[in-house]
This record gives structure tokens, C-alpha cells and sequence, in this order.
């Protein structure tokens, strides 16, 4: 089969005679959709941070954000139906370390993710768990599919956020993972100012129902956010941009009590000053992937229409094209893209 295969930093490789997968007991054979290409396949793409190739995981395909097509059941199957349309659930949690038994199971020691540590989704076929393959409603397309992935993080970050119906909310960074959060704080009752450099982001961001927006480039966000929110700051900022400074700007934005819950990630090391948080008893929490049964919350936000991620869908792309048109572009310093969709349709 063809496929897009990562066989170290810096070393990504279309190829056309990559071995068939064929499903094992209780998994299934999916003929791929669309998959899309985010910030963490181009970091794992050029510096391997999860450490993939130093533990002799290589080479893999790429992919984490996928959706396909049943195409074949594992034995034991009887959950799904050849043809059904699925999104790919990404992380393949063990349920018997110590977090998952604690309920965190985005934390589990011994978990496997679609695109990373098995191959993914940037091929013709591939195989997964029938029960982390979510059957996709009529209202949800084929091209919306993988943009569940974001929206899970995004549904993960919010949890962690402890926000409450009519709380003022802050997202600082705008892009695919940033607008899908401020899609389920509105779903969840919040009041949500975007921040952001970009124009396009931002009036992505008013398009969505955002109360405010906010430049960094432009105005002093530190003074704007109090006048915005009551006087005091929003009771809970996301921070899902990566870049540096962005993390400090969480922590020295939210409210005195409140929650600054940080998602972004990138190469480039962050810090927060503790002394400007303790003072003010906020707190500040990491966020990570998703939690079990948070997926699935993606999926229905997207289907009941309280996330709508066709605007952050800019291109698509096929799969012999993926590299140049889709990593490729996405690398570029001037990116002008959010999600770049590769595939055939099925």
C-alpha cells in the first residue's frame, strides 16, 4: 500500500510498497479517509521528542487525526459493520496502571497512540481497536472526522479548567486546537475572549461567538483583559499557542483564584514565575491529550453543531502529495494554513 513513513528526525519518506496491515482479534481494518497534519507531527517529524527512534520504534507512519472506513472486522468484532465512516480514537490506554485506575487516564504509563507509536493514519489502510473507533453520525463528514482529535485536547483542556456557566474565559493562541477550545467554553456557559496574533484567527475567533478579541501585537492584553471581565481578569485562561512567554502570560492573566490550564506545546522551554501566581492563589495545570470518553464528546459536539471545524479545514491534499503540499507548507515560519486535511476520500 502507499503510505507516509517517518523513518527518523528529519527523514519522512512517501512510499508505495509498505506492507498491507491485517487487523488481529478485536481490531479492524480501516481504509483511510482523510488524516490531518498538526504541530506535534511536524515537532516529532524534525526532532523526536517522545524519543520514537532513540527506543528503536521506527520507522512509523504518521497520522494521529484520522478517520476512515471499515473495511475489514478482526475476529471477534461485532461493534461495527463493514462500511461503516469512524473516527480514530489515538490514544490505546492500558486501564490497569496506576492513573488509569486513578481515572487520568491520559496519563497512562503504557499507552499506545495511533500515528506515534503504531502506524497511523497517513496511508491507504491501516488497523485499530474496534472499541476506539467511533461511529460517525450522518451530521459528521468524512473531512470533519479527524478534526475530533483537536477537539478531544480541547474537551480534555476544559475539564481541567473547572469552568463554570458564565465564568469569563481567555484563549490565548487562535489556531486549530484554540478555536475548538473556544467552542466548548461557549458550550460549557462560559464568556470567551480570543488572543492572538493573527487577523485571520481572530476574526475566525469573532465568527465563532468570541465576546472580545485581543492582539498582543497591538495592545497591552495585561490592561484590557481586567476591563473586560468585571475588573479582575478572566477566572480561567488556556494557553494552547506553544510559544514562548505564553505559558507566563496565562498564569499573570488569570484572575487572583483562578485557573490557568496550559496545553501548547513546542521545543522551546517555557517558565512561570511562581511568584506572581502564588500571591494571587491561582492555580496553574497541565493538560494533556484526552481523558476516556472524551473523544466521543468531540465527536458529538462536532455533530450537534456547538463545534464547527469546517473553517479551520484550509486544504486537502492526496497522500502522494501530503509531504510537499502538507508538511512541507506547514513547516514554513509564514504557514497560512490551520489544517491541512491528506487523503482520498475513501
Amino acid at each position: 500500500m502507499k503510505a507516509i513513513v517517518l523513518h527518523g528526525p528529519n527523514d519522512i519518506r512517501y512510499e508505495s510498497g509498505f506492507k498491507d496491515p491485517e487487523p488481529a482479534p478485536g481490531e479492524v481494518l480501516l481504509q483511510m479517509t482523510y488524516s490531518s497534519i498538526c504541530q506535534t507531527d511536524i515537532e516529532v517529524w524534525q526532532r523526536d521528542p517522545f524519543g520514537m527512534f532513540t527506543r528503536g520504534r521506527g520507522p512509523r507512519i504518521q497520522g494521529h487525526e484520522a478517520g476512515g472506513i471499515v473495511a475489514e472486522l478482526g475476529e471477534g468484532v461485532s461493534s461495527l459493520r463493514v462500511g461503516d465512516r469512524v473516527a480514530v480514537e489515538n490514544v490505546r490506554t492500558c486501564g490497569l496502571c496506576f492513573f488509569c485506575r486513578k481515572g487520568t487516564a491520559s496519563l497512562c504509563e503504557n499507552g499506545r497512540n495511533f500515528g506515534f507509536t503504531d502506524d497511523g493514519g497517513l496511508a491507504e489502510l491501516a488497523v485499530w481497536p474496534a472499541s476506539m473507533c467511533i461511529k460517525l453520525p450522518e451530521s459528521v463528514s468524512n473531512e470533519e472526522a479527524p478534526l475530533s482529535e483537536p477537539t478531544s485536547v480541547a474537551v480534555h483542556a476544559v475539564m481541567q479548567s473547572g469552568v463554570h456557566v458564565g465564568d469569563h474565559a481567555a484563549v490565548i493562541g487562535c489556531g486549530v486546537v484554540g478555536l475548538a477550545t473556544l467552542q466548548v467554553l461557549q458550550a460549557a456557559g462560559a464568556q470567551v475572549i480570543a488572543i492572538d496574533t493573527r487577523s485571520e484567527s481572530l476574526q475566525i475567533a469573532t465568527d465563532m461567538g468570541a465576546v472580545a478579541t485581543l492582539n498582543p501585537a497591538e495592545t497591552r492584553v495585561a490592561d484590557q483583559l481586567p476591563e473586560l471581565t468585571n475588573g479582575y481578569g478572566p477566572d480561567v485562561v488556556i494557553e494552547t499557542a506553544g510559544a514562548t512567554g505564553t505559558a507566563l502570560n496565562a498564569a499573570e492573566w488569570t484572575r487572583p483564584g483562578g485557573r490557568a490550564v496550559i496545553v501548547g506545546f513546542g521545543h522551546e522551554p517555557q517558565e512561570i514565575v511562581l511568584s506572581r501566581t502564588v500571591s494571587g492563589e491561582k492555580s496553574i495545570v497541565g493538560s494533556s491529550a484526552a481523558n476516556v470518553g472524551e473523544y466521543r464528546k468531540a465527536v458529538d459536539l462536532i455533530a450537534s453543531g456547538k463545534v464547527n471545524v469546517k473553517p479551520l479545514i484550509s486544504e486537502i491534499v492526496s497522500l502522494d502529495r501530503g509531504i510537499p503540499d502538507g508538511f512541507e507548507r506547514m513547516l514554513k515560519p509564514t504557514k497560512d494554513v490551520f489544517r491541512i486535511l491528506v487523503g482520498n476520500g475513501g
